[in-house]
């Protein structure tokens, strides 16, 4: 919960965009603009989102097909 709040602020300041949190208070730049870090942090990170959403994902599959504990249908209340 706080890597993607912590990534997106990395990236904007290697995107050169300003952070306002709250729309109130201007973070200040933890580092310079940088194309090539923006390009590569724009694949990590997105890559990386990627990778955990499909793992909880197929975890979640598997509690429901292989372990048949039944924590499919308590999220999901149109299987029950």
């Amino acid at each position: 919960m706080l890597v993607i709040p912590a990534s997106g602020y990395l990236y904007s300041s290697a995107a050169d965009l300003q952070v306002v949190y709250l729309g109130v208070l201007p973070l200040p730049t933890i580092i310079g603009p940088d194309k090539a870090l923006k390009a590569t942090l724009r694949i990590v990170l997105n890559y990386t989102l990627l990778f955990f959403v499909v793992m909880h994902v197929l975890a979640a599959l598997k509690h429901h097909f292989v372990d048949r504990d039944g924590l499919l249908a308590r999220m999901l209340p149109f299987l029950r």
